[in-house]
């Protein structure tokens, strides 16, 4: 059997790209777009909640992200670059785990320091990476792996609104 691979962001650059990739090796995808999970909505924890209990995935990759320069909306950057992730993160720790998963987070080299031209951007993947630290043990013990990864800039349409 195939694994199942639940992708949060797969019309994004990098959504769109890995879904590609996986797909190819003949991983059942699912595609969760853009415009199917509004981060910003009120009880959208629950919709996440809901969305893991129907398709119980294999694996997880949470591909969504914004990214704006200063002139940023801080609840915006923050609900979608971290908020996104804890969401999935706090599904699996008050759970009892019955199968192995794995979760990816989608980080940012940014997170490694202040970004004068984008400090909100590098903030929220900070964050991210200390929510990622604090909750990689805990997943653990649940059968739950916990991966992050922090790509340098890459050519997307999410990195042409900074650039332009």
């Amino acid at each position: 059997m195939n694994k199942k691979v639940l992708i949060f962001g797969a019309t994004g650059g990098l959504g769109t790209e890995l879904s590609y990739l996986l797909e190819k090796r003949k991983y059942r995808v699912i595609k969760v777009p853009k415009n199917k999970i509004n981060f910003l909505a009120k009880k959208i924890n629950i919709k996440i909640n809901k969305l893991l209990l129907k398709i119980k995935p294999d694996v997880i990759v949470n591909c969504s992200g914004y990214f704006k320069g200063n002139n940023s909306n801080f609840e915006k950057i923050f609900k979608i670059n971290t908020y996104s992730n804890w969401l999935i993160i706090k599904f699996y720790i008050s759970k009892k785990v019955k199968k192995k998963i794995k979760i990816i987070l989608i980080g940012s080299s940014a997170y490694k320091g202040p970004r004068k031209n984008y400090i909100l951007y590098a903030a929220s993947k900070a964050a991210l990476h200390n929510i990622y630290l604090g909750a990689k043990e805990l997943l653990e013990k649940k059968l739950v792996s916990l991966k992050i990864v922090h790509p340098e800039a890459m050519k997307t349409k999410m990195l042409k609104n900074i650039i332009n």
